[in-house]
């Protein structure tokens, strides 16, 4: 009897120390679905959960969902043509979905036939209209569609701007203003497409060189480039910066917890636009009839209410907030609980944002910011605070801001096919350019010596 009582104390033991995998552990996986994603753990916790849910409902198997971490938008985009351009005509790479990031590079990848075709059924097109405000939601090969949508703009900490005595700004070009320098969080707008679609943004609402203008000097008032657009309502919440560009959904949580007393988000008047996040089949994939069915169910209406309800709600996310834009318009008029306030389909865009002007210079823009904001930031921010020190923002200021090359310069470069090794020494004499370009304004500042002549960048 003792040997019994001392096996079941055994048992008790091992079922305390391991019981969490034991007892608790998902039953073996029959399929499996490899998702390439930049979104973060919410969004992959709530759609993986609500969608092995359904499957195993339809299909009668317990999928497994891995989310492959490639990084962000950048990167991801780096990997597909990477991995596309070693696969064999008609194979993959072995992964079945893309999930997330901009519509903007989309066209480019259909080009180069990144993706599978995949028509939703008749019953879910006529829920989702093919546009917004002249905005594309979809491929119309029906290789990729729009998951949702968000909207930009800038957060500022109240607090912080109180004690550090700045203004409230209300419009892009109020993170520009000299007392702002060392004040603004940004993220890399070659690494975020989140945030290359908000500096895309600004180029589009206000023109060429006047957005370029305030790109520019609101770079000069960034301390640092950090890795990803998420970062800036964390910075600016935690008041290490008072405001900073970022995404509608990046900063609603942020400006929820804390109070609308605490932090606010503007959509800059005039400049309100939203863009659309993708999803797509890639091309061959490992689980076709998992791929497919995954798209088909973030875009019904099971999918498209995690984006928008409130969580605990019925319906809706369990652990999570997701508070995105559905591109679904009827979701809006159902009466469902919610933190999103805004109605894309019922606001009327102050601009029409042109998506294929987007994608068609994404990657040259990439190179172009890479190489003259962040690669010479050292010597953009010392120009720029010998300017304000010398009370000549308003010249050398101005012209320190000037565009390296015109829009259409701009646009017949990006439309080049180049070498890597020439794309890469074409950057390099921009960043040479950018430097010695903000050298002699720092140097006209420091002297008190006329505006310098400029000299563009070279465009070839």
């Amino acid at each position: 009897m003792r040997y019994v009582w001392i096996s079941l104390f055994a048992l008790v033991i091992a079922c305390l120390a391991f019981g969490p995998t034991v007892f608790l552990r998902e039953p073996p996986a029959d399929e499996e679905l490899q998702i390439i994603s930049p979104h973060w753990d919410g969004i992959r916790c709530e759609f993986g959960r609500a969608f092995t849910a359904q499957y195993l409902k339809i299909a009668g198997k317990h999928l497994r969902v891995v989310w492959l971490d490639i990084g962000n938008t950048g990167e991801i985009r780096k990997y597909l043509d990477e991995r596309f351009s070693q696969a064999k005509p008609g194979e993959g790479v072995g992964a079945d979905i893309l999930f997330g990031g901009g519509m903007d590079i989309l066209p480019r990848m259909a080009a180069r036939n990144y993706f599978e075709p995949y028509r939703l059924p008749d019953g879910t097109l006529k829920d989702l209209p093919p546009s917004v405000n002249g905005l594309d939601l979809r491929d119309s090969q029906y290789r990729y569609y729009a998951a949702c949508l968000g909207g930009f703009g800038f957060v500022f900490n109240k607090l912080v701007l109180q004690r550090a005595h700045l203004p409230v700004p209300a419009k892009w070009e109020d993170l520009c203003r000299p007392a702002f320098q060392g004040w603004v969080s940004c993220g890399d707008p070659t690494l975020s497409g989140s945030m290359h679609a908000a500096f895309e943004v600004v180029l589009q609402g206000q023109g060429w060189e006047r957005g370029w203008c305030t790109l520019a000097r609101m770079a000069s008032n960034a301390r640092a480039f950090n890795e990803g657009g998420s970062s800036v309502p964390r910075d600016v919440s935690l008041g290490q910066a008072a405001v900073g560009p970022c995404i509608d959904f990046y900063a609603s949580a942020p400006v929820r917890r804390q109070g609308a007393t605490h932090l606010q988000l503007v959509i800059p008047k005039g400049q309100a636009v939203v863009t659309p996040d993708c999803i797509a089949v890639l091309r061959g994939p490992p689980n076709r009839r998992a791929a497919e069915a995954f798209l088909a169910f973030v875009l019904s209406e099971e999918g498209q209410r995690l984006w928008y309800q409130a969580r605990g709600t019925e319906g809706g996310p369990v652990a999570y907030d997701l508070e995105r834009l559905p591109v679904m318009p009827r979701i809006y008029d159902m009466g469902l609980p919610t933190n999103t306030v805004m109605n894309p389909f019922k606001s009327a865009a102050d601009f029409r944002y042109d998506s294929k002007k987007a994608g068609g210079r994404w990657g040259l823009l990439n190179d172009l910011w890479r190489a003259v904001l962040i690669d010479a930031h050292e010597e953009l921010w010392d120009a720029r605070q010998a300017a304000v020190a010398a009370g000549r923002d308003d010249d050398l200021g101005q012209a320190l801001a000037t565009p390296p090359l015109t829009e259409d310069q701009v646009w017949q470069v990006a439309q080049k096919s180049m070498p890597a090794d020439a794309r890469n020494e074409l950057r390099n004499r921009w960043t040479a350019w950018a430097s010695n370009w903000y050298r002699e304004v720092e140097a006209a500042a420091r002297t008190n010596a006329p505006v310098p002549a400029f000299h563009p960048a070279p465009a070839e």
